[in-house]
């Protein structure tokens, strides 16, 4: 007696226990299809009818075992109409690749921009100084000119890998958002919530990612250039100092020491 009752509470719990992961099916495939673009497409088709007619069998009976056929007859079906609703990728894939590829577009244009806008005030920095000097056309300025344009080559990798790696941070605060909505959709958030929560966790990283655009940026890449003119004059005031004879130290025009002498001796 009391083992029909006992079973009636398994089977119950055995009930519950597949609504509950029937559920956390729902939910994690709701959440799932938002994350990876799957779009819903609905419909309805016709499902052809079917002749009625008699189908035969055959049997064995009497003494001999003789088989006989037996006619059967099996209705048609009328011809009829059905919902359906199935589940694809879009058109050129999903959407949030897309999203990808224009956050490391945008993130590298600003850096781009900005590395070029950074050479040409170094380039015209260095060109006045070089012509303030009467350096032009010597060596001074090829070697400043090959120290900017090196500093721009290194400003363009670096736009390139700042850009790579703001397109990897919103792919990857995708992919935790939807993990984060996965472990909620185990704990038995309903359908329409996960799916809620799915669209706007997107947006939310959409608009992050936007916002940081400004604040990847390549930084200053020529505010440490000595330009070449004054790297000569440097230079040439060193070799200056090896070819003092007298191994003196000179103080504008004369020495506040020793009258008009000029010099102090070490």
């Amino acid at each position: 007696m009391g083992g029909g009752g006992g079973d009636g509470g398994a089977g119950a719990a055995q009930r519950q226990e597949a609504d509950r992961q029937a559920r956390i099916k729902a939910a994690t495939d709701a959440i799932n299809r938002i994350f990876s673009g799957t779009q819903r497409v609905t419909g309805t088709r016709v499902i052809p009818g079917t002749p009625g007619g008699y189908q035969q069998r055959a049997t064995h009976m009497g003494e001999d075992s003789a088989p006989w056929v037996e006619s059967v007859w099996v209705p048609g079906t009328p011809e009829r109409t059905e919902a359906y609703e199935r589940w694809v990728d879009p058109p050129g894939g999903n959407p949030r690749e897309a999203l990808y590829a224009a956050q490391r577009g945008a993130v590298f244009d600003l850096n781009r921009m900005e590395v070029d806008r950074q050479a040409t005030d170094a380039e015209r920095f260095s060109r006045f100084g070089l012509a303030r000097s009467g350096l032009m056309g010597g060596s001074a300025q090829i070697d400043s000119v090959a120290d900017i344009n090196r500093r721009t080559n290194e400003g363009l990798m670096r736009a390139g890998g700042i850009a790579d790696q703001a397109a990897a941070d919103l792919r990857a605060a995708d992919e935790q958002a939807r993990a984060n909505l996965i472990s909620l959709a185990q704990s038995g958030i309903d359908t329409g919530t996960a799916a809620s929560q799915a669209l706007n966790s997107l947006q939310v990283n959409s608009a992050n990612a936007a916002s940081a655009r400004a604040g990847a940026t390549v930084g200053g890449l020529f505010n440490d250039l000595s330009s070449a003119y004054l790297m000569h004059q440097a230079n040439a005031g060193r070799m200056a100092g090896m070819n003092n004879p007298a191994n003196q130290q000179w103080y504008g025009v004369s020495n506040p020491r020793a009258g008009n002498s000029g010099t102090v001796i070490r």
